[in-house]
Order: structure tokens, then sequence, then C-alpha cells
């Protein structure tokens, strides 16, 4: 337990009292603390400029009245901020919690210091932009870098519950080079050295010069490495099995047992998986984390739920985007089963067509199953053999054909997305993590030219 943790468990005897108090016969809800630091370091061919320190402290008290939540929220994470939003809950969801009136005002917090970021930080980011741009000649970098901390508690009625400390390095922006522009986003939740070391790879391969043709239009077989398959499979099998309640379901979730891929296929998110930007202990309404089987042996078997969608048989994953917004039944990190093959193999199996080294975005209509990512960098692949790069195009799809059509033949290495980074839904932005072994996918549909 580190400091800011224990800072959050010093009243937690008091808090569950209050909690407790404020919720009437069959009501449930919770109260949430979060408190959210970034040190952020501006970064251009020229190199780092000085840092910048931002902290967040928040406290929220959520109370589910069966469809609907209610929600207060109020600046601060301490005891005071508690006893303050659970007043302001009780004034209007008509509660009565127990809390004694304070006989003198309670004095002023004193300011607390932010936390200064270390010179080992701004060196080891320092040193990782000068391994990526050895000769920034010709080259224009606009990037934030960003050491961003997280650690959140939830109070319930029976009792505290530290959800966890997260720490990311995360780097967004653009790279401009020959008068193309590229965006560029990054993101790692290992330990702070080896986070900049990824960072710097990334970079490097970011600014390499390519020179690229126009992709092939219409539709054709396509190979994603493991990276790109990542964020494949996050848009058409993690949002799509996504409870959303009465009113939302998807194209997957309505064919629960129905086999949409092929035998020997396992999907599973993790939230407890070690070093990963999606990883917790508890859920933001309490609830363990828990490993949820999405896809098994090819059949649809899961949901992820959160106490809205699943009441007491949550299964962990209600996150929410900060202490100001709702929990919502979301993704953490998805991994998929490896095969056996290469990405070699895979692409002599493609025989010609394309492989996607790595996407930048993807959106994906959940009721209609209609899919499009954004590929950053990609090459031909003719008579099996990969050859020369491709300008950025868009991959469009039906996510059910997709699945129908996906090659039994699977990787044998499994890798993250580092650039899968935030995942915004509905407004919400969330980390979010996973790995996946390269893929082949048939007849999807590219459209070439996009600025």
């Amino acid at each position: 337990m580190d400091a800011v943790e224990r800072e959050h468990a010093e009243d937690a005897d008091d808090a569950v009292r209050i909690v407790s108090g404020l919720l009437r016969r069959g009501d449930h809800g919770e109260a949430f603390r979060e408190r959210r630091t970034v040190v952020s370091w501006s970064a251009s061919e020229a190199g780092l400029l000085a840092p910048s320190v931002a902290e967040e402290r928040g406290t929220a008290v959520r109370i589910r009245h069966d469809p609907e939540t209610l929600l207060f929220a109020r600046e601060g994470d301490g005891a005071d901020a508690l006893r303050e939003v659970v007043r302001d809950a009780s004034r209007r969801a008509g509660g009565s919690p127990f809390l004694k009136p304070r006989l003198r005002p309670a004095p002023p917090a004193a300011p607390t210091a932010l936390p200064a970021p270390t010179d080992e930080q701004a060196a080891a980011i320092a040193s990782a932009l000068a391994r990526a741009l050895p000769d920034p000649r010709g080259i224009v970098l606009s990037l934030t870098v960003s050491h961003v901390v997280v650690t959140r508690a939830v109070i319930t009625a029976r009792g505290f519950l530290a959800c966890g400390r997260s720490a990311r390095l995360v780097a967004t922006g653009a790279v401009r080079r020959a008068e193309a522009t590229r965006p560029f986003a990054f993101q790692s939740a290992a330990p702070f050295p080896d986070a900049a070391g990824a960072f710097s790879a990334a970079l490097r391969e970011a600014v390499r010069p390519v020179a690229a043709s126009l992709p092939l239009r219409g539709e054709v077989d396509v190979v994603l490495s493991p990276a790109a398959a990542t964020v494949f499979w996050h848009e058409v099998v993690g949002h799509p099995l996504e409870a959303e309640g009465r009113n939302g379901h998807s194209v997957l979730s309505r064919v629960p047992r129905a086999a949409v891929a092929p035998a020997g296929l396992f999907v599973w998110d993790d939230p407890g998986a070690p070093d990963q930007p999606g990883s917790y202990v508890h859920d933001d309404e309490g609830s363990p984390a828990r490993r949820v089987p999405l896809i098994e042996d090819g059949r649809v078997v899961g949901l992820l739920t959160d106490r809205r969608t699943g009441g007491a048989d949550s299964n962990g994953h209600g996150r929410a985007a900060d202490y100001r917004r709702p929990p919502r039944p979301r993704l953490s990190n998805l991994f998929v089963s490896p095969g056996t093959a290469t990405l070699e193999e895979l692409a002599d199996r493609c025989g010609s067509g394309l492989l996607v080294h790595a996407i930048s975005a993807g959106t994906l209509e959940p009721e209609s199953g209609r899919f499009l990512l954004l590929v950053e960098s990609a090459e031909a692949i003719r008579r099996g053999r990969p050859g020369a790069p491709v300008a950025r195009f868009a991959l469009a799809g039906d996510l059910l054909s997709a699945l129908r059509h996906l090659d039994p033949a699977r990787g044998a290495v499994s890798r993250p997305a580092e650039g899968l980074g935030i995942c915004v839904k509905g407004g919400d932005a969330l980390p979010v993590g996973g790995s996946s072994p390269a893929i082949l996918l048939r007849g999807l549909h590219v459209s070439p030219g996009r600025s």
C-alpha cells in the first residue's frame, strides 16, 4: 500500500459507517475516491521542455434506484469531502445519514505540495528521444509525454475496498516528415525504465521514412500483425460484449452460445493481468476484478457487466472515467489465444493482400456490426511475401462476416498493442490493454486515400 492508498484508508471505519447510514432499505450504492497525478513533458525534435504537474482529487457518492443511478460529486478525497458529498446526497435523495455536527467550522485544508517529477524520469524520456531521433533533420515532432498515476478506492456499506494504483507512460501527438504528417500514440504500464525503452522503439519506427504506394481497392485478404490484431479484437468482440442493459443489445450479445468463429479460438478479458494499462484489483463499484471468457472454442459465452446490468453477480467491469462520471460496463485488458503459425506462414496463406502493422483508431456500430479501422502502416503482400509499403487507408467490414472468414491459423506469438492507448466510448475515456497473435482475415473492404 503506497502513501495515497494509506491516506484514502485513514478514515475507513468512519467512512463505512457514513455510507451505510446514507442507504435506505432497498437502496444500493457506494462512495468512490480518486486521486490522479499527471506529470507531462512537451517534446519536440529539439528535446524536452520543463515538466508540468497537475493533480486532481475527487469523491463521489452513487445511489442506485433501479433502473437509474443518482451521482453526487465533490472535489477532494479526504474525510471532509466524503461528509459533504454524503450530506448533499442525503438532502437530494431523501436519506438521513447520522453525521455528528461540527462544533466549530473546520479549518481550511493546508495546501498539498504536488509530487515533483524525478530527474531520473526526465533523463529516461530525454534518452528515449535521443535514441529514436539520432538525426532529427527533416523531422518535426510535436508530442506530449505524460506519466499518469491514478489511485482509487470504493467505500460500501460493508467495507473499504482499495481499487489499486495504476501508473502509465502515455505519449500522444504528431510526427511530420517530408510533407507527410501521421498521428502518434503510445501507452505502456510497464515499469518506467522499460516503458521509456518501448516508447523510444515505437517513436523510432514512426519517424522511419517510408515510400508508400496506394493500396488495392475493394475486397482484399488482410494479415493483421499482433499489435493491429489487438485493436481489431477490441473493437469487434470486446465492445459488442459490454452489457448495455435492456435496450442496448449488440449483434454478438444477441446470439449467446452461437458459433461465430473457428473452433479453437478463445477470447477473454482480464483486469487482473499484470503490467497492463487496464488492470485493477476492484472495479469502480467495489466488485472484485474477474477474468471473463467472452469466446470459447469459437462460441459466444460471456458479457462484461457492472452492478446495473449484472446486479450482485457483476463480474467486476464497472469502470468510471473519473469520479464525476457513473460507471458502466467496459473492457479492461483483452486477450486472444495464440496458434502455431509464423507471420511468414500467414502471409503465404494470404497469397495476395495486405499486411497491416499498425491501426491508429477504430469504430464499431454494435447493433449492425459494421466496423471501420484506420490503418497507419501496412505492406502489400504479393505471391505470399510482404513487399512495398502502402499509404494510409481504412478497412471496413461486418463483424459476423469477419469472424466467419477468420482463418483458423493464428500466430504463435502474442504481443500487446502499445498504440491502443485510451478507449473512448460515450465520451468516457479509459485506459485499456491486451494482446493478440497475428491473424488472417478474408474479404475486408479497403478504402484508400484517407487524408
